[in-house]
């Protein structure tokens, strides 16, 4: 019985999983046109470059949504004559852009969601698994999560004249990982204690 419902559940995570990161696409790539007119490879670096610090978003192509929000009149792509008459583009939000993206931002800031953590899954699977097997990961875990505390911290540090939202997120990721870690203690001795059959 719990592996058919996992199956079920695990189908709606990844339904779920998939509209959630379309919305996010889309509020991230109208976000970065709204601080002004890019080229579509100029979206995706900033993308890499500065997303990468807190998010696991990644875009295999910039040109396919930028594309699809352009027919749904969320962005406008204006030709601009390059180098050997080669032509490029550079996106542009438009007030369609504006509102939409406001109300991604509104959907965010109101859902109700939990957030869903993968550990979350291998940790309903626990009492199948080798807890000797097992401990050594959960200590690979936590050295890994103190590595990330630390390299946020040090983010920070160098982020001292950056715009008060990106140093919140870095402190919310800190806090997060905090958490994470003394939840991993806790599981640990758990483990140990042979609470967890």
């Amino acid at each position: 019985m719990v592996i058919g419902y996992w199956n079920l559940f695990g189908y709606c995570v990844l339904v779920i999983g998939n509209l959630k990161s379309m919305r996010i696409q889309r509020l991230v790539i109208l976000g970065i046109l709204k601080e002004g007119p890019k080229h579509g490879y100029q979206v995706k670096k900033i993308i890499q470059k500065e997303m990468g610090i807190f998010s696991e978003f990644e875009m295999q192509s910039i040109y396919y949504p930028l594309s699809k929000m352009e027919e749904q009149g969320l962005v406008k792509k204006k030709e601009i004559k390059g180098e050997n008459n080669l032509n490029k583009y550079t996106y542009h939000i438009t007030p369609r852009g504006e509102k939409e993206f406001f109300e991604l931002c509104r959907q965010i800031f109101l859902s109700q969601r939990q957030p869903f953590v993968e550990l979350d899954v291998a940790l309903y699977f626990l009492p199948f698994l080798d807890k000797k097997k097992i401990l050594p990961l959960l200590r690979l875990r936590l050295w890994f999560l103190e590595k990330v505390k630390r390299w946020l911290f040090e983010k920070e540090k160098e982020h001292k004249d950056t715009p008060k939202n990106l140093t919140l997120l870095l402190k919310h990721h800190f806090k997060l990982a905090s958490a994470e870690r003394e939840f991993l203690q806790d599981m640990i001795a758990a483990i140990k204690n042979g609470e967890i059959k």
